[in-house]
């Protein structure tokens, strides 16, 4: 009967130690996946980090300012440059004789005013 008894609690015991190497083995692997994904987590989190700075460096209006002078030869509108209300009026009443004078094409006698859109009012 003691023999008996021996055997089962040995058994258990073995039975109990691998549970707890199994165990073990899940939690070990199971922290290096958590280690692996917060390695990434860093990394992406750095990406954003860059990928923030170049837009607000893209986005900076001396940065904008700098690349219209460049590629597109932009220039800061000078005083010379600026019209008064009576100079506007003046400028438009000529336009309007130039297109009064100029020979009537396909586009040119469409009506100025866009037509109302229908259904809502």
């Amino acid at each position: 009967m003691m023999r008996l008894v021996l055997f089962f609690g040995i058994l258990g015991s073995v039975i109990l130690l691998g549970a707890l190497y199994v165990a073990k083995a899940e939690t070990d692997a199971a922290q290096a996946r958590l280690a692996g994904l917060q390695a990434e987590l860093a990394q992406e989190r750095a990406r954003i980090n860059t990928l923030t700075a170049n837009i607000a460096h893209l986005e900076d209006p001396e940065q904008l300012r700098a690349l219209a002078r460049t590629h597109l030869g932009f220039e800061p509108v000078q005083s010379a440059q600026e019209l008064s209300l009576v100079e506007l009026a003046q400028v438009r009443a000529e336009a309007e004789r130039m297109n009064s004078q100029a020979p009537q094409t396909a586009q040119a006698s469409w009506p100025s005013v866009t037509p109302p859109v229908r259904g809502r009012q």
